[in-house]
């Protein structure tokens, strides 16, 4: 019983490392990862037949699940992507400009 939930804790540990390496989903996939470790640890304890390191190792994944349930509820911040590049365009910002953008512009203002 003890190798086969080591086996399932290594398989969840390597899923959250291979979720942790797709864009989308890397923090999901570095917390599901985290959250295996502890699994790991008690999956030894049975494995050892230590009552205590089943014991906080079982109490640490519960924990750490409660986190990750608490994490995914809630709202993540959306990435607020600019329209193209701010430097070009009617609706530039002013700040992201070269000095010879800046000399260009301001010169034709003179000689209007």
């Amino acid at each position: 019983m003890g190798l086969l939930l080591l086996v399932a804790a290594l398989a969840g540990i390597g899923l959250g490392i291979y979720m942790a390496g797709e864009p989308k989903t890397r923090a999901s996939g570095k917390l599901f990862a985290i959250w295996w470790v502890p699994g790991l640890a008690a999956a030894s304890g049975v494995l050892m037949r230590d009552v205590v390191t089943f014991t906080v190792g079982l109490i640490c994944f519960l924990i750490a699940g409660a986190a990750m349930l608490f994490e995914d509820s809630r709202p993540r911040k959306s990435q607020v992507r600019g329209k193209g590049d701010l430097a070009r365009g009617p609706e530039r910002d002013r700040r992201l400009e070269t000095t010879r953008e800046k000399r260009t512009r301001d010169s034709g203002r003179a000689a209007s």
